[in-house]
């Protein structure tokens, strides 16, 4: 008797099943199982699974963004025992036939790390055109040491949080995207978004900080995102611009971090390649020691679809 296989939309009541494909997801840093609920019921946002006899065994969430003409594939997993058997493949086929092909989409575009063998050969393969490569660099701190940073003033008055009115004007500043996002995207979450208007409130988030130094132009932001993983507490900043001000950046991250974890975090900062030796060295002057994330690079990616 063959497998009878279906694919098909999933909906916050299938959190558990959706969790049940696979632990140990993307070096145990995956945001899913935190952010699930949240992400699912926004409109922007949809998860398909591949299920065999009933059984989830493949799930891939699909963001729409840039006013729905980029479509972002994201937290993919395959149950180990279904591994080898093209699942994942075959679900981003339906994918494309059913989802991507409506005629508004026109680009597909992908964040992975260099764990990901499948992505990384069909980029070298030119199915994929890279856009960003971003080294990453892991520290722990605990609870106190964290406070005692927080504790610290910063020393320009020029570093401050951003709201999206900021960003508004960062958007239309062609000298700062210039400088800031040469590649015209800015990563948050793992999601890469164009540096339009309509991607503002989708970067926002009661668990997301945007941090800027400059006057009167931003000459450096950082995106700080944090949830809880596998891991335990997880604090994911992105970087861009000027890494000099990256301590005084720290300080407001955990400020706001502090609000939702009582116990030591893992910090992954993502970055320019050729910024990664210089912000280092200024977080290790918060004693801050380094940890090994399990990857070394993280990638964004882009196919055209029309």
């Amino acid at each position: 008797m063959s497998d009878k296989a279906e694919v098909r939309r999933v909906s916050e009541a299938d959190y558990d099943v959706v969790m049940s494909i696979r632990s140990g997801v993307y070096g145990g840093y995956d945001y899913l199982p935190s952010m699930f609920k949240s992400l699912i019921t926004q409109s922007h946002n949809k998860g398909y699974a591949s299920i065999i006899n009933g059984k989830f065994v493949a799930f891939c969430m699909v963001s729409k963004v840039d006013g729905g003409k980029t479509v972002v594939t994201r937290a993919g997993r395959v149950n180990k025992q279904y591994e080898g058997r093209g699942l994942y493949n075959a679900l981003k086929l339906y994918l494309q036939k059913h989802v991507f092909s409506d005629g508004t989409i026109s680009s597909h575009t992908v964040v992975y790390d260099d764990t990901n063998q499948s992505m990384m050969d069909k980029t070298s393969k030119g199915e994929f055109t890279l856009l960003m490569k971003r080294k990453v660099i892991g520290y722990r701190i605990d609870f106190d040491k964290m406070s005692v940073i927080a504790k610290r003033t910063h020393t320009t008055t020029n570093t401050r949080t951003l709201n999206e009115v900021d960003l508004i004007t960062v958007f239309k500043s062609r000298s700062v995207c210039s400088t800031l996002f040469p590649q015209e995207r800015i990563i948050c979450n793992f999601v890469p978004y164009r540096l339009t208007e309509r991607n503002i409130p989708l970067i926002f988030s009661e668990v997301s900080l945007i941090v800027g130094t400059g006057e009167p132009e931003l000459s450096f932001i950082t995106c700080g995102v944090y949830y809880r993983s596998e891991n335990g507490h997880t604090f994911i900043i992105e970087v861009y611009g000027n890494n000099n001000f990256i301590r005084e950046h720290l300080i407001l991250h955990f400020q706001h971090a502090l609000q939702y974890y009582p116990k030591e975090i893992d910090i992954l900062i993502m970055c320019k390649e050729n910024a990664a030796d210089k912000i280092d060295s200024e977080i290790k002057e918060c004693q801050l020691s380094n940890m090994d994330v399990g990857f070394k690079t993280v990638f964004l990616v882009e196919k055209n679809i029309k």
